[in-house]
């Protein structure tokens, strides 16, 4: 275990070694690093592959910068298999390094009641920071929630956001001239924005995704959760070929021929590991939201679009799994209502409800104005936007916004 531990810790002995390993500085690092002002625990939670190593070496590389010492850091990665017992790494951690102050626990999932032996840790102040991160929701479940409650805050990371591309690209966001903001933005519907399939050829780029898929489907969900691969394959398929059409238990139930709670168990599953955001009906009675039909949305369109089955390109319903991806980063929480027609995305604000139709086009049909109105009709206190290509603009009460500005916004 000693060799597992130094490995993973290079810079204890060659700290330009960490540089081969910062990546791309993403835009939530400056929010994590304000964190080092709480003594809380910190959560960095996300989809595999998303950039919580990476986001862990930036935080170490500056703490190095601001004159930690190198053997005060440690960092624990445990998908590796010699690192399988958390207290017994740490013990032997401190053996080789008395003076650790920094404690770094990547993919702490994959250890049993790890939160109990970091709340012991915790509570004796050991160290000065602890950083544990995990591709599972559980992190927060009620579970850790219960153990650590009080102790700990999270930072949720998705694939890269529309603004980040922009950014890495090197385009100004202010700049007037929309032909590369909206160039970028179909490529970015298409193809999403994976860290590690930025810039890739086309063919590299599938075969990350669908490895990145894999490894979810397999360590994330069949063995952590135990269950049966063929149906986690089938009812997987199924809603990420089907993001943003309404669902229920009983219509997979049924399209898959496969027990009604064995659907209603496995489905959360996905969600648990961020591979999808399932939206509920929206109402104000939790009971009605309850027997309403849902809709789901991927983590990211290109991994959806390299496993799922599709017809076409389909921009409008991606161009909505990508609105309801933003505001899952804008730490919203987003709802659909069906009436006659439909509203494909809500919003609740402090005072007024935002109701949202999603078309990458600028011929606006009817149907997108009036499931806005009819919303409107029943809830009055409601703000009601279009986002198309490019259109922008307001007639009536509905105001347009153009994709790429809205995501800039």
């Amino acid at each position: 275990m000693k060799d597992a531990i130094k490995k993973w810790n290079v810079w204890w002995w060659d700290i330009n070694k960490l540089k081969e390993t910062i990546g791309i500085e993403r835009f939530v690092l400056s929010s994590i690093l304000k964190l080092l002002e709480s003594p809380h625990i910190k959560d960095i939670i996300g989809v595999r592959r998303v950039g919580k190593t990476v986001l862990m070496y930036q935080v170490i590389s500056y703490l190095l910068e601001k004159g930690v010492k190198p053997d005060e850091i440690l960092y624990l990665n445990f998908d590796d298999p010699e690192l399988n017992d958390l207290q017994e790494s740490i013990t032997i951690s401190l053996e080789l390094n008395p003076g650790i102050k920094y404690v770094f626990l990547d993919e702490i999932q994959n250890i049993k009641d790890w939160e109990k032996i970091i709340r012991v840790y915790y509570d004796q102040k050991r160290f000065e920071h602890v950083f544990v991160s995990g591709s599972s929701a559980s992190l927060i479940s009620r579970d850790v929630g219960r153990i650590l409650t009080g102790r700990h805050i999270t930072t949720i990371v998705t694939p890269f956001s529309y603004k980040e591309i922009l950014s890495f690209r090197g385009i100004d966001i202010n700049d007037p001239r929309t032909e590369k903001k909206i160039y970028y933005l179909e490529k970015y519907i298409l193809e999403g924005a994976f860290p590690e399939t930025i810039d890739k050829d086309p063919w590299i780029k599938t075969q990350i995704l669908t490895n990145t898929y894999n490894d979810i489907i397999s360590k994330d969900v069949i063995i952590r959760f135990d269950v049966d691969s063929e149906i986690v394959k089938k009812i997987c398929y199924f809603l990420m070929t089907n993001i943003g059409s309404e669902f229920s238990y009983n219509s997979i139930a049924k399209s898959l021929n496969i027990h009604y709670d064995t659907v209603k168990k496995y489905v959360p599953f996905f969600e648990e590991v961020f591979l999808i955001k399932i939206v509920p009906f929206f109402s104000w009675k939790t009971k009605i939201q309850l027997k309403k039909n849902m809709k789901c949305y991927a983590i990211d369109t290109g991994l959806r679009n390299t496993v799922a089955f599709k017809f076409s390109k389909d921009f409008g319903k991606l161009a909505e799994s990508v609105v309801a991806m933003e505001f899952m980063r804008r730490n919203k929480d987003v709802y659909f209502w069906k009436g006659k027609k439909e509203v494909d995305v809500l919003v609740r604000g402090k005072n007024k409800l935002q109701a949202i139709n999603v078309t990458f086009s600028d011929k606006i049909s009817m149907r997108e104005k009036e499931g806005l109105k009819e919303f409107k009709s029943k809830y009055k206190n409601s703000e009601l936007m279009i986002i198309t290509k490019n259109k922008e603009g307001k007639e009536e009460e509905i105001k347009y916004v153009p994709l790429w500005k809205w995501l800039l916004g």
